[in-house]
């Protein structure tokens, strides 16, 4: 059913196979909890269980937005050293 309701609406599944529940009874984990995004913001997202079940029997989860690794590198390209003519040549005989 959950499934049906995912492919339905288009939706993405943050979880990434961490355990967000544990039996208190007998210790076993599973992952019963889902978080659930749209797909214009899937890539950017990060999912992750944290270690302190806080007197829980579910972990708590932490979802954010945009990356967590950052760079001052500014991104550049060198199109202009780009063989072009050879490029095309070596493609049309890979994929003629």
């Amino acid at each position: 059913m959950v499934e049906d309701i995912l492919t339905k609406h288009n939706l993405c599944i943050l979880n990434n196979s961490s355990s967000t529940y544990i039996h208190p009874t007998t210790g076993s984990s599973s992952a019963i909890d889902l978080s659930i995004c749209s797909p214009d913001i899937f890539l950017n997202m990060q999912w992750k269980t944290l270690d302190d079940l806080c007197g829980s029997d579910h972990y708590q989860i932490s979802i954010s937005y945009g990356s967590i690794e950052t760079s001052s590198a500014v991104p550049s390209s060198k199109l202009h050293k780009a063989d072009r003519p050879s490029f095309s040549n070596e493609a049309s005989k890979l994929l003629g």
